[in-house]
């Protein structure tokens, strides 16, 4: 499969969740004035769409226009100010050559009346003549500056003209987005009723969560225009095969496999479904075909990976490498490790490619490649359901059994552990993901003394968490997390004798028992 590259681009943080909440509130109001009106394939020119679109670049237009006058006025007074510098050497020139004239005539005048003396000048009139030349030569300097900076104001003009065009073009696009989007959910709840509004639900819960909880240290790289231009074809079979709420990730698979380039964009001619062209690289010669046996091929994936939400990455990830490398990955990682992981990626690559006698099977590295262009990508966000405690779990499936030290008195384990245990260790191999446990902001994300690796939680209402001998931390102080977030690994680091997570929760600034109201799990 192709490797496509691009620079990176950085994403936006976002600080409130209001400003969610009423996008959510206006795309669900267009959404149903949408529904009522819109009919696939078409478009009234006196649809809310179209209006958004015009007006928003009548705006970029006008900006545009008010640059371009404010360019001419500043190259009108660099003009003005080059001929007044022109006019004033002309002036100087000829008070020049009038002083020699008139010295020419004098001294002609003294030689002839024998005054010897006429030309000669005294102390005061030498000083006097160098301050008049200091004094021009002040004045040339101040013009020669202003002409500079009218030189910098008109370049800055043409800057601003071209920026407020592309500010206008994108503004333009993003409406577009907003508005293509808007149908789409319509169309996906006319068609599906019920399941389709809660699927948009749910996928507009996670978008709140990922706007108010963005992570300023996250990117992503935007898809290319002509992965976007294939938009429309992409929820048309999205629809169709009933994944219309995996649209981006559909983007970001056509992005790794070809930036939307070709007449094969999401490289599906080795496809099952390809019943048309020849099964080789390339071979499909129709992009709409192969889109359509590529979407309906990831569909197939992502149900045999068992999905459930655009963010349920570990899923994800194991549909993705099964896009990559075939039907026959899936059930071998789910047999073999239970889903999804690197190594796995890497050893049935190497099977694969000894048994046809290849130098090398798919890529490897497919998952990372693709989620690099997924806006969620770079989150391992799987909010986990633990019945009535008030926390999630720490680690995923564990339970009471997995707890080697239960909270309060103790004997000192290896003679370096304390006489009275303030949290619970949670026993797991080394490596094991451990996930926040609430939402909140990381106040705490490095050694910290006998914890050794230590993260500390803060979730507001004097209610903080505490994870320490990790072996890795993935956060940073400051940043905000969600509830069951990837946040490290299990390690032995401090005073730890041996692979475990200590788990403390402290109330008001002291610590309490997390078994007694605040976990639940089963035995």
């Amino acid at each position: 499969m192709a490797k496509i590259k691009t620079r990176e681009t950085q994403r936006g943080s976002i600080k409130t969740i209001d400003r969610a909440s009423i996008m959510t509130e206006h795309i669900r109001q267009a959404s149903f004035k949408v529904k009522d009106s819109s009919v696939p394939g078409t478009r009234d020119s006196d649809s809310p769409d179209s209006y958004a679109q015009n007006k928003m670049s009548e705006y970029g237009h006008a900006a545009a226009d008010r640059a371009v006058i404010a360019a001419e006025n500043l190259g009108t007074a660099a003009a003005k100010l080059i001929h007044m510098k022109k006019d004033a050497i002309e002036i100087k020139k000829r008070k020049d050559e009038l002083l020699k004239s008139r010295n020419a005539k004098a001294a002609e005048r003294a030689g002839e009346s024998g005054l010897h003396s006429a030309k000669v000048k005294t102390p005061a009139e030498m000083q006097k003549r160098k301050a008049v030349t200091r004094k021009a030569m002040a004045d040339k300097a101040k013009r020669d500056a202003a002409i500079r900076n009218s030189i910098k104001l008109r370049d800055s003009a043409r800057r601003a003209r071209k920026d407020a065009k592309r500010s206008a073009q994108a503004m333009s696009r993003l409406v577009r987005r907003i508005i293509e989007g808007t149908r789409a959910m319509a169309m996906a709840i006319g068609a599906a009723g019920t399941a389709a509004i809660v699927i948009v639900v749910m996928c507009v819960l996670f978008g709140a969560a990922f706007y108010f909880f963005g992570d300023d240290s996250s990117s992503y790289e935007p898809v290319s225009p002509e992965v976007e231009a294939y938009t429309p074809l992409i929820q048309k079979y999205a629809n169709e095969y009933g994944i219309p709420q995996y649209t981006e990730l559909i983007k970001a698979v056509m992005m790794q496999e070809s930036g939307g380039r070709g007449k094969d964009p999401m490289q599906a001619s080795e496809c099952g479904y390809n019943k048309k062209y020849p099964k080789k690289p390339n071979g499909i010669k129709d992009p709409e075909y192969s889109i359509n046996c590529g979407v309906h091929y990831l569909s197939d994936n992502l149900t045999a990976a068992k999905a459930k939400s655009p963010v349920d990455m570990d899923r994800i990830k194991l549909a993705l490498q099964g896009y990559n490398y075939g039907s026959g990955y899936i059930p071998w990682a789910m047999k073999k490790y239970g889903g999804y992981s690197y190594s796995g990626a890497v050893e049935f690559s190497k099977q694969q490619a000894k048994k046809h006698g290849w130098s090398s099977y798919g890529d490897p590295d497919y998952v990372e490649h693709v989620l690099r262009y997924y806006p969620y990508g770079n989150y391992s966000y799987d909010v986990i359901n633990t019945g009535p405690g008030k926390l999630g779990l720490p680690i995923k499936g564990m339970k009471r059994g997995n707890i080697s030290s239960h909270f309060g008195p103790r004997s000192s384990p290896g003679g370096i552990g304390s006489t009275y245990h303030q949290g619970l260790d949670i026993a797991f191999p080394m490596g094991t993901t451990v996930l926040a446990c609430e939402s909140g902001t990381v106040t705490t994300a490095g050694w910290n003394g006998g914890f050794g690796k230590c993260i500390i939680i803060d979730h507001g209402g004097k209610l903080q968490t505490v994870y320490g001998h990790l072996s890795s931390i993935s956060v940073k102080s400051g940043q905000k997390v969600v509830r069951g977030q990837y946040i490290g690994n299990v390690g032995s680091t401090g005073q730890s004798t041996g692979p475990h997570l200590h788990l403390g929760v402290k109330m008001n600034g002291k610590y309490v028992n997390p078994e007694k109201g605040w976990l639940s799990m089963a035995k």
